[in-house]
């Protein structure tokens, strides 16, 4: 799916200048709400599973301490597949989704120590009463730079690194876990495909 972006803004902006413009005002680009620093389990929840529309989860203000941008969000439909592929890439289901800067040593599927706090409020949401019955897609992205063969394979081995994580640590069943890598096909709005801040990991509801 390709990303749309503010005809009034021009494509290659430094990460600064766009952060300003979505400060500004919000951007309809993909459903995907991207943190710098972590984000409660609780707020996470909400915004994945919570509520009817996604809409009313933007309009409340973040908690103090925590930066975000806003990319877009609109009335979601629940997926009506049962196949995970299927469900990322179906061009008729919106999805609600959390872009999380998960980084890994080079060129592998090591998760370094600074994003594990961002995996544990990952763990922490999964457990909570209110969601225990739900399930996730972690959907790995990289940068354009290198192979796109071995983006994808890569951004596939992160987002099972991700879901193993889950699973060691915070017990949750690898049947609410889905691993999708998608290389370097998504990259974000307003930026260029080998800017390294399309690296990241999103998590979707598979509910």
């Amino acid at each position: 799916m390709k990303a749309t972006f503010l005809k009034s803004i021009p494509y290659a902006l430094s990460s600064s200048v766009l952060l300003c413009a979505l400060n500004m005002q919000p951007v309809q680009a993909e459903d995907v709400k991207l943190y710098d620093q972590p984000p409660s389990a609780a707020e996470m929840g909400k915004l994945l599973f919570g509520g009817s529309s996604a809409t009313a989860a933007t309009e409340e203000p973040a908690p103090t301490g925590i930066k975000m941008r806003s990319i877009g969000f609109a009335k979601k439909v629940a997926p009506e597949v049962s196949n995970p592929t299927a469900i990322a890439n179906s061009a008729k289901t919106e999805l609600a989704s959390i872009g999380l800067p998960i980084k890994f040593a080079q060129n592998s599927d090591e998760i370094l120590t600074e994003s594990i706090p961002f995996l544990i409020e990952i763990g922490k949401m999964l457990s909570m009463n209110e969601f225990a019955d739900k399930r996730i897609i972690i959907e790995g992205h990289t940068d354009a730079a290198g192979a796109a063969n071995y983006n994808q394979q890569l951004s596939q081995r992160r987002a099972e690194a991700v879901s193993r994580y889950l699973n060691k640590e915070f017990n949750i069943a690898s049947s609410r876990l889905t691993a999708h890598g998608l290389g370097e096909t998504k990259p974000l709005p307003g930026h260029a495909p080998e800017d390294e801040a399309n690296r990241r990991v999103q998590f979707y509801s598979a509910n």
